[in-house]
């Protein structure tokens, strides 16, 4: 959701609404379903280490390229 800043995470953030039965589910009960989350809250991830990182833009071969700050490593698109 680029117009509103956030982004919905797959795993995180995960909120549970109590339904109640209805025609469309007979059933209810709880309801899982990930919430969106402002973009400022999300970090990258180090390709080479796996944990959060910042990225820092750098000139190679003459593109701009984003590079993991703790590792060096290339960010991948």
């Amino acid at each position: 959701m680029p117009k509103d800043g956030k982004v919905i995470v797959a795993g995180v953030n995960v909120i549970t609404r109590h339904r109640k039965p209805s025609q469309a589910n007979p059933q209810g009960g709880l309801e899982r379903t990930e919430a969106p989350m402002h973009v400022s809250k999300v970090a990258v991830e180090d390709p080479k280490t796996g944990k959060a990182t910042r990225v820092r833009f750098e000139e190679r071969d003459g593109k701009k390229v984003r590079v993991a700050v703790k590792s060096g490593e290339l960010i991948n698109g």
